[in-house]
Parts: C-alpha cells; structure tokens; sequence
C-alpha cells in the first residue's frame, strides 16, 4: 500500500508551523508530520471490512486545512478523540478488490465513493443506530468518537486503503470517475441547502466560488427554479463561471460590497465611524461556504430580518465575530456539515443518491469544475495549484494516476 498520511505528533506540528512561517515548503519537509509512504498491504480486520484500488480522488478544503495543519487546539472538534494517523483524500472513486464474507452492499469488482470516515453506527456494525445515524446524518454519529477495535487504514491519495464496507457507496457504470469524485461535495451542497431550502421568489447570496459554491449554486436552482442567486467572488474569472451556473448577480470582494448588496436587494446602508456598516433589509438566505469571520459577520450584517444565514466553510479556529444581529435583527444562524438523507419527489433518499441520479440526469454539470489532474508523485504541485487559485484558475484539482 502507497498512502499519503498525516503523523499526529505535537512536537512535528509545532516544528512545521514555526518553519512554515519562514518557507511553505516546510509543510512537506524532513520534519513535516505529511508523509507519502508505503508499506505491505494491511489485512481486513474484520469480515465486514473491504479493500478498494484508487482510481481518482480530489482535493478538498479540508485537506489542504490538514496539510497545512490549519487549526487552532481551543477549537471544539480538537477535544475529541483522534486516530493516531489521518489518511488523506475522501472525494475518491475507485474499485472493490476484496471483500469479507460477511459484507453485502457491495463484491470485488464494484464501482464505489466514500461515505464517510468509518466511525459511524453502521460501519462500526452497532444494532441499534444512535439519533443521527437513524435518520441517515451519519457525520454527526453519537459513538464516532468512542474507543474501536480497528482503524481505516490508507485514503484516496494513495494506491488503496481498507474501511468498513457500510461507509461505501456503490455507483453506476454510467458514471464517470471525473464524475464519480464529486459526489461527495455534490451530496454535502445537497445538505447544505436543505437546512433552509429556498422559497419563490428569495433572494439567496452564496458567499464563496469555489466547488461547494458552485455546486450549491446547481442544487438551488433544482430544487427551486425561481430563485435569485448573487454569489461574491474573489476573481472575475470565477465571477464569470458562476453567471453560467445561475447567479443572477455577482460581487467581487474589491468592491464595495456593502453598496452592491444593498443594490441588488434594496436594503438601506447605515455607516458609523471604525468601519462600522449595518444594513437594514438584505438577503433571504445567506450560505457562507468560506467560513471565515469576516465572511461571517458580512453575512449576519447582510440577512434581513428574520433571514438565515447556513455555515457552511470549515474554519478550525475560534472566532471574534458580531452576532448583535442573531438578537437585533433576529438572524437565524445555522450550520451544515456532511451528508444526509431527504425527501425528494415524494421518497426519502440519501444526498448521495440523489447527487449520482441528478448528474446522470444531465441536472448537474461538473465538467467545468475539474479543472487540474496530477500523478500522486507530483503532490507538491498538486497542493500549489490548489492553493494558488487565481494564479492557475484552479477549482478542482485531483490525481488521477497512483
């Protein structure tokens, strides 16, 4: 087995974090917590377990969070218990190649996506599913934390890796691998817009152009065809993409954003002195796919009244944010993390369902959002062209080649 991997050694981390003030390279160095190695091929642990080859997986944030070990230890999930290594790469496809005997969603030769880490109720193989678990929020699972008897071993940047088979998802012939790997974000979009589906007529801001926001951008106008989109973007280029998935409208973050949100919804903008800017009226749903604190408190000051504002970006620190408007102007403030089920034309279905069946539907259009392949031997470069978006106009970026 070949897998990238991350080392949870603090004296490693603190190193590289000092170091990697001085040279990004030392997040890859001698020193580096990061490794790519390779070692024999792990045995399946359990008769419920399966062995998968690779044959793509993307890059996602959270990755790159890892890699560049982007965290703050105040923040809360930093309490929880942790494996003593974190594979890197989930947005995967790839092939079963063993399976033991007592598995049954899916045999060797199928097709499959992760699911998630492997520490969930039914990956774990418990008979009664705790709260989240039964209504199919696997992510938020009750006992994902407790002590288990084995670990996933290896990740999608890597030849293979071995996991429970209930974190799998069994995909169609019909679907591309170039597909296949964005199923995962597709199926996180899906969630994210269904903690507030959009009504006629709403004014929806998506504040982040990268591939969650693109594909959020796809998901809302499926689920409700009349509402009208304004995404904020970094570069005109991205600005541009997102006018072809739907945006209405768009704000580049060098503009007086204030102004334009004002302008495109027709709220009133009251300014004090120290940059303090409030608006009256604004958005009916805001999703800040960044994350950030300033992104945040722009999205809270930017909601009408008794507007929503869904967190979605991963920011792993704690946060100096305004939330006078939660009271003042009764924001409600809500978070979306992983995948779950929903009810879709009448039927309950998985969000990963429903992602492959809306791309095979020609619903959802990814090709636009691959922009970047690399062999896994060349991740450094992969890793810069990720990071540096506007310098490559990069969304996805991916390796294709272990």
């Amino acid at each position: 087995m070949r897998t990238m991997y991350i080392d949870l050694s603090p004296s490693r981390m603190v190193i590289t974090r000092l170091l990697g003030k001085i040279t990004p390279s030392a997040y890859f160095g001698i020193l580096s917590p990061v490794h790519l190695a390779e070692f024999p091929d792990p045995p399946l642990p359990d008769d419920n377990w399966v062995r998968v080859r690779n044959h793509m997986c993307g890059i996602c944030g959270s990755d790159l969070h890892q890699l560049y070990l982007d965290a703050d230890l105040r923040a809360a999930p930093l309490a929880l218990p942790a494996h003593r290594r974190v594979y890197l790469g989930h947005e995967m496809v790839g092939t079963v190649i063993e399976a033991g005997a007592a598995v049954k969603n899916v045999r060797p030769g199928d097709r499959v996506v992760r699911w998630g880490r492997g520490d969930d109720c039914l990956a774990r193989g418990e008979k009664e599913l705790c709260a989240p678990c039964q209504r199919g929020h696997r992510v938020l699972c009750e006992r994902a934390s407790d002590p288990r008897d084995h670990e996933p071993v290896g990740g999608g940047f890597g030849d293979s890796f071995i996991i429970p088979a209930a974190s799998l998802v069994p995909i169609p012939p019909t679907l591309r691998d170039e597909q296949a790997i964005f199923v995962e974000p597709t199926a996180v979009a899906i969630h994210a817009a269904w903690r507030r589906i959009p009504r006629e007529g709403e004014r929806i801001l998506i504040i982040g152009c990268g591939t969650i926001g693109y594909l959020l951008m796809q998901v809302l106008k499926i689920i409700q065809p009349t509402c009208q989109i304004t995404a904020i973007a970094q570069y005109p280029w991205q600005a541009e993409l997102a006018h072809e998935f739907g945006a209405a409208h768009t704000i580049l973050t060098n503009e007086d954003m204030h102004e334009r949100v004002a302008e495109i919804t027709g709220a009133k903008v009251y300014r004090k002195g120290g940059g303090n800017t409030m608006l009256i009226g604004g958005f009916d749903v805001i999703f800040d796919v960044v994350g950030l604190p300033r992104t945040l408190q722009n999205a809270l000051r930017w909601s009408r009244a008794r507007g929503t504002v869904v967190l979605v970006g991963v920011h792993l620190h704690p946060m100096t944010v305004d939330l006078t408007p939660v009271w003042y102007q009764e924001v409600n403030l809500l978070g979306a993390v992983g995948h779950d089920e929903v009810l879709w034309a009448n039927k309950r279905i998985s969000t990963f369902r429903l992602a492959i069946d809306w791309m095979l539907d020609g619903l959802l259009d990814t090709a636009p959002l691959l922009t970047h392949t690399f062999a896994l031997d060349a991740y450094k470069e992969a890793f810069q062209v990720a990071t540096q978006k506007n310098r490559y106009r990069s969304i996805k970026v991916a390796f294709d080649q272990f």
